[in-house]
C-alpha cells in the first residue's frame, strides 16, 4: 500500500512539474474582427485570418481596405497592460515607429496606397505575464489581436488596399 501511495505521489509531482513547465512555453492568444458594412457593394469589407505558433507568440492577420477610405484615419494601436513595451513597427520593411512606451498609436492612412503592404510588429513586453493588444480601426473595420504569456510580440498584418 505504501508503494502504491509513493508511486501515486511521484506521478502527481511529475504531472504538476510538467504542467508548470508547459505553462512557461505557452502564450495565450485571442483575436476578433468586427466589420461594419452598410452598403451592398464590398467597399467597406475586410477579410481576416490568423496563424499562431504558441511557443513564439507569432500572429498573422490579413485585412482588405478600400483605397477611397484612406482619406480617413486608419489607426494602429499597440498597448500593453504591463509596464514596458519595446520594439519596432515596420511597414514594407522600413521602420515607421519605435515602441518605447506602454501605448503607441500610428495613423497608417498617409503611409498606404493601393496595393499590398506588410506591417510587422516585433518587440518585448514586461512583465511577461502581462498582455499586449494590437488593434487596427478605421472606416468600417475594427480588428484586434491579443497575446500574453511569454514577453515576446511578433505580429504581421497583411494589408490589401484596393
Amino acid at each position: 500500500m505504501k508503494k502504491l501511495l509513493f508511486i501515486t505521489c511521484c506521478l502527481a509531482l511529475i504531472a504538476t512539474i510538467s504542467a508548470a513547465l508547459a505553462q512557461n512555453f505557452i502564450s495565450v492568444q485571442t483575436s476578433s474582427v468586427h466589420v461594419d458594412s452598410n452598403s451592398d457593394d464590398m467597399r467597406n469589407s475586410s477579410t481576416f485570418s490568423q496563424q499562431s505558433n504558441y511557443s513564439s507568440g507569432y500572429q498573422t492577420s490579413s485585412v482588405s481596405l478600400s483605397a477611397t477610405d484612406l482619406r480617413q484615419p486608419h489607426i494602429l494601436r499597440i498597448s500593453t497592460s504591463g509596464s514596458q513595451l519595446s520594439g519596432d513597427v515596420l511597414l514594407n520593411g522600413k521602420v515607421v515607429k519605435q515602441l518605447s512606451s506602454s501605448q503607441v498609436e500610428i495613423n497608417l492612412s498617409p503611409l498606404l496606397s493601393a496595393g499590398e503592404h506588410i506591417v510587422k510588429i516585433s518587440g518585448r513586453y514586461a512583465p511577461a505575464s502581462s498582455g499586449v493588444s494590437v488593434e487596427l480601426s478605421g472606416p468600417g473595420i475594427s480588428s484586434s489581436q491579443q497575446t500574453s504569456g511569454n514577453g515576446l510580440l511578433n505580429y504581421t498584418l497583411n494589408l490589401s488596399v484596393r
